[in-house]
């Protein structure tokens, strides 16, 4: 019997749906997939090469794409999964999910799952206020909310109070874009990470959410702070962090969460996760298959989005039956998915989004100048693509 290992994230949403759909797989095809699962912090910051060398099925952020091309530790798909099929599940991603896996003509991975940033709140909690379709409207309705002894929750812990930070600079303009190259130790082309006023802006609206919404901001991810907001009874809402459908379901948490778009809608970070199989896979060919198979509609439209599951695939963010389930969680967000922001991908990338994260959150800790901050950041962006002209 062909056995294939996996590694997914410590969450329902990154691993029950997996657990489901490979029981369905083995009765269907007499193939087993086994899932590990890992921190969500090490989803994000894990080496994917080490984790390439122990699994035949990785789970992955896309922002890993440069460097899985440059260490070749991931098998491209275009040869393994059939064009016509390709082509399928590129026409079916949920936004510029299926995108976010390919890289300079490869594609690395399949959109398994789909999220970017958006808005949650509580219903009862929010009562008779109108949800925020504006940065200006989110700062108004947290004062109105203090009145009533109530918060606006956020999640700023280093990895994700970076991509706050990308959601508002490409809200405000100034996207930073993968298009820089070095050459002599000097930068080229679009050689700033983020014009300097938007900069500025971006960091001054994060240090104003830290003063005026819930204090443990600076602490949680995403997951910590809705398992808070669904337990707890003083955040009524939440204007940006990487969506979750398992909390907009009955019966998951204490209370449900709703979603909805993003302020301003547009440009909110990407998520989500693809599978991928390493170089080291001994059935490369049933990997692929696999893959395929577990991203195609009709799974997962059923049996992936019915276990906690949150598709990559559009078809089931537009199914009736899935809505219904999560209190219309797909149907609600679609206009931020589709409009998301796509990071980016280059080999060096990683290593400076991490060293990104903790300089921002070191500054809202530490009321550092914006301008040093800036400066530092442009400098450690600047040296991180000097990696890809050794």
């Amino acid at each position: 019997m062909i056995k294939l290992k996996g590694i997914t994230w410590d969450h329902a949403r990154g691993y029950d749906p997996l657990i489901a759909s490979s029981e369905l797989y083995y009765k269907e095809k007499g193939i087993q997939v086994d899932w590990q699962k890992r921190s969500l912090t090490n989803f994000g910051d894990q080496s994917l090469e080490a984790l390439s060398k122990q699994f035949d099925l990785i789970i992955m952020d896309h922002p890993h794409v440069g460097v899985a091309e440059a260490s070749q530790c991931l098998m491209p798909l275009n040869d393994l999964v059939p064009a016509n099929i390709l082509n399928e599940l590129k026409i079916s991603s949920a936004g510029p999910s299926f995108e976010s896996y390919h890289y300079h003509e490869k594609q690395w991975a399949l959109p398994i799952d789909a999220a970017m940033q958006c808005a949650s709140y509580r219903a009862d909690l929010m009562n008779t206020y109108s949800l925020p379709n504006t940065w200006e409207e989110v700062f108004a309705l947290a004062k109105t909310l203090a009145s009533k002894k109530l918060y606006i929750g956020m999640a700023l812990c280093p990895t994700d109070c970076l991509c706050s930070f990308l959601s508002l600079t490409a809200q405000f303009g100034s996207p930073i874009r993968e298009n820089n190259k070095v050459l002599n130790n000097e930068a080229l082309n679009n050689e700033l990470l983020v014009e300097p006023s938007v900069g500025i802006k971006a960091l001054s609206m994060l240090r104003r959410m830290r003063d005026v919404f819930h204090p443990k901001a600076l602490d949680w991810n995403p997951i910590a702070l809705y398992d808070y907001m669904a337990e707890q009874n003083d955040i009524a809402y939440s204007p940006l962090a990487f969506c979750y459908t398992n909390y907009s379901r009955a019966g998951f948490r204490k209370n449900i969460l709703k979603y909805h778009t993003a302020p301003e809608i547009n440009n909110a970070v990407l998520g989500g996760a693809g599978i991928a199989i390493t170089s080291s896979c001994s059935n490369v060919q049933e990997a692929a298959n696999y893959a395929a198979w577990i991203c195609s509609d009709v799974v997962q439209s059923t049996i992936y989005v019915n276990a906690q599951g949150q598709p990559g695939n559009k078809m089931a963010w537009e199914n009736k039956q899935a809505n219904v389930i999560t209190n219309n969680f797909f149907s609600n967000t679609m206009p931020s998915l589709t409009n998301a922001y796509l990071r980016p991908r280059y080999q060096g990338w990683p290593k400076f989004q991490t060293f990104l994260g903790e300089t921002i959150h070191a500054y809202l800790l530490h009321d550092t100048a914006p301008e040093l901050v800036l400066e530092k950041l442009q400098a450690a962006y600047t040296a991180s693509y000097l990696i890809e002209n050794k």
